[in-house]
């Protein structure tokens, strides 16, 4: 097995993302945790915090919350021309 360091994972993506044809970015709930949304399945997700009887996680209110450099990139992406679809299954409005 081929073991990469971040930086040679970071490589290949952004080679995969260049040589692309078409590009699709699917996304869930996830982006939006460093934005201080929950997510799911997380450690402390929606779902995980249900299974183990405790409370949902706390979050901040919705209008205070703010894109973060994960939608940014998908932003540059679009702009860049690279993207064609974006699919998601957020209601976060921070794309």
């Amino acid at each position: 097995m081929i073991f990469m360091d971040l930086e040679e994972k970071i490589d290949l993506v952004a080679k995969w993302i260049a040589e692309s044809e078409r590009l699709i970015v699917f996304t869930g709930a996830g982006i939006s945790t460093a934005s201080g949304l929950p997510d799911y399945r997380g450690p402390e997700g929606v779902w995980t915090r249900r299974d183990k009887g405790l409370p949902p996680p706390k979050s901040p209110p919705w209008d205070q919350v703010k894109p973060n450099l994960n939608h940014y990139a998908v932003q540059e992406l679009l702009k860049m021309g690279k993207l064609d679809y974006v699919i998601s299954q957020n209601v976060d409005g921070l794309f």
